[in-house]
C-alpha cells in the first residue's frame, strides 16, 4: 500500500515534466515562426516540427485533447478553410498542385493543436511577447545597419530603388510586424512601459515605410486605431499613437526622398487627368486593379468553387483581358484575400472565412471580460489585416499563413480560462 502509494507523486512529476517539455518546445518553435521567417525555409520547418509535436499530443493525451474547447475550436476553424480546398480539386485546373496544397495544409492542423496548448497559457503568451519586442529591435537594428552601408548584418543588399528590406530579400518584413506588434505593446503597456510601446511602433513603422509598402502603414493605421478605441486613451494621447505612421514618414523622408517621392507620386494619381476612373484608381493602387479583375474572372468562370488552390498564378495569363495588363507575363499574387478565396475556393471558401469571422465574433463576446483583455491583442490585427480594403499578402501560402494561424490559435487559447489538472497530458 505504502509502496504504491508512494509512485503517486513520481507519476504526477514525470506529467509535469512531459508538460513542460512539450509546452517550452513548441513556444520555441512558435516563436521560430516568426524569428526564422527571413532565412531558408522560412517558417516551413517549424510548422513540420510543431505538426509532428501536435501528432504526439494527440496520440499520448487523446483521452483528454478532443474534450478541450480550445481544440474542439480550432477544429472548426480549420475545417471550415480546409473544407474548401479539398472541395475545390474537383474543378482545379492544375489537380495535382492543388492537392499538394491540400496536403500541406492538413499539417497546419496539428501544428495548430500545439499552438493552443502552447499559448493558453499566459506565462507563454508572455514569453512569446518578450520574443517580438526583441525581434523587432533587431530587425530595426539591422535595417538601420542596411541603409547606413548598404548591406546588412548579414550581407543582404539594399535595393537598388532604395528600398530597405533588413534580413529578408523580398518585402516580407513589413507585412511579418503587422500581426505581432498589438501582443507586444499590450504587454509593454501592462507593465507602464508606454514609451517602450511607442518606440517599438515607431520602429516598425519606420521599417514598413522604408520598405515602400503603403499598405502596411494602411493597416498599422487600422491597428493603432482599434488601439485606441480599446484602451480609452485620452486626446493627447490618442492623437500621438495615430500619429505614429506620420512621425515615420517624416524621419524617413529625408533618409530616402526618391522612394517616398516616388509613393506619394503614386498616390497623386487619383487626382490626375486620366482616361478612366479605372485607370486613376489602379495607378494609385500600383496595377492591383487588374489583379482583381483577373482574380473575378476566375471566380465567374467556376464561382461554386474556384480554379483550385495555389492556381491564381498558372491561371492569370488565361484569364487576364487587358492588352496593358503588366502581370500578363509576371504573374503575381491577388494581393486581397477575398479575391484569393473567390478565384480558387469559390462562394464555398468565401462562405467558410465569413463563418470563421461570426465565430470569433461569438467567441469573444461570450468570454470574460477577462478573458477578452486576454485575446484583445490576438483579435486586434486579425481584424486590421481581414479588413476587406486592404490589399494585402494572399491567405494560403506557406511564408504567411503560420503566422495567421499563431495568431488565430492565440486568440481561440486565451479565450479559455487557466489550464487545469485535468487539462494536461498525462502518459
Amino acid at each position: 500500500m505504502n509502496k504504491a502509494g508512494s509512485t503517486m507523486p513520481s507519476l504526477d512529476v514525470h506529467t509535469a515534466q512531459i508538460n513542460y517539455f512539450f509546452r517550452l518546445t513548441g513556444l520555441i518553435l512558435a516563436s521560430l515562426i516568426i524569428v526564422w521567417s527571413p532565412f531558408s525555409g522560412g517558417a516551413r520547418m517549424p510548422v513540420l516540427l510543431l505538426s509532428l509535436l501536435g501528432v504526439g499530443y494527440a496520440l499520448i493525451g487523446y483521452h483528454v485533447i478532443w474534450q478541450q474547447t480550445e481544440v474542439r475550436r480550432w477544429t472548426v476553424v480549420f475545417l471550415l478553410l480546409w473544407m474548401p480546398m479539398c472541395i475545390s480539386l474537383f474543378t482545379s485546373i492544375r489537380p495535382q498542385a492543388s492537392a499538394i496544397a491540400v496536403a500541406w495544409f492538413l499539417l497546419l492542423y496539428f501544428a495548430g493543436i500545439t499552438l493552443t496548448q502552447v499559448l493558453k497559457q499566459a506565462r507563454y503568451r508572455n514569453l512569446l511577447a518578450h520574443v517580438v519586442v526583441w525581434t523587432v529591435i533587431v530587425w530595426f537594428v539591422d535595417s538601420m545597419v542596411q541603409y547606413l552601408t548598404g548591406t546588412d548584418l548579414i550581407g543582404v543588399a539594399r535595393r537598388a530603388d532604395g528600398r530597405i528590406t533588413g534580413f529578408f530579400k523580398d518585402l516580407h518584413q513589413g507585412i511579418i510586424l503587422l500581426p505581432i506588434l498589438p501582443l507586444a505593446c499590450y504587454m509593454l503597456i501592462r507593465q507602464q512601459k508606454k514609451w517602450a510601446a511607442m518606440s517599438l511602433l515607431l520602429m516598425s513603422a519606420w521599417m514598413m515605410t522604408m520598405s515602400g509598402s503603403r499598405g502596411y502603414l494602411y493597416i498599422l493605421v487600422l491597428i493603432l486605431a482599434c488601439m485606441v478605441f480599446q484602451l480609452r486613451l485620452g486626446l493627447k494621447k490618442s492623437l500621438l499613437l495615430l500619429a505614429v505612421p506620420l512621425i515615420a514618414i517624416a524621419i524617413a523622408y529625408p533618409m530616402s526622398h526618391s522612394l517616398i517621392s516616388m509613393k506619394m507620386a503614386q498616390t497623386e494619381q487619383l487626382v490626375k487627368p486620366s482616361t478612366t476612373t479605372f485607370d486613376k484608381l489602379n495607378g494609385l493602387l500600383s496595377y492591383r486593379l487588374h489583379l482583381w479583375e483577373t482574380g473575378m474572372h476566375m471566380f465567374a468562370a467556376y464561382p461554386v468553387t474556384g480554379i483550385g488552390t495555389s492556381n491564381f498564378k498558372a491561371a492569370y495569363p488565361d484569364y487576364a483581358t487587358r492588352a496593358d495588363d503588366p502581370f500578363v507575363n509576371a504573374p503575381t499574387h491577388t494581393h486581397n484575400i477575398y479575391v484569393e478565396l473567390l478565384a480558387e475556393t469559390g462562394m464555398i471558401g468565401l462562405a467558410g472565412l465569413v463563418t470563421i469571422m461570426l465565430l470569433f465574433y461569438r467567441w469573444y463576446r461570450a468570454a470574460a471580460p477577462t478573458l477578452r483583455a486576454e485575446a484583445w491583442p490576438f483579435a486586434l490585427p486579425l481584424m486590421a489585416i481581414y479588413f476587406p480594403l486592404n490589399t494585402t499578402q494572399p491567405m494560403l501560402v506557406p511564408w504567411w499563413f503560420p503566422l495567421l494561424m499563431l495568431i488565430a490559435c492565440g486568440f481561440i487559447a486565451s479565450l479559455q480560462p487557466a489550464s487545469t489538472r485535468q487539462e494536461q497530458i498525462d502518459v
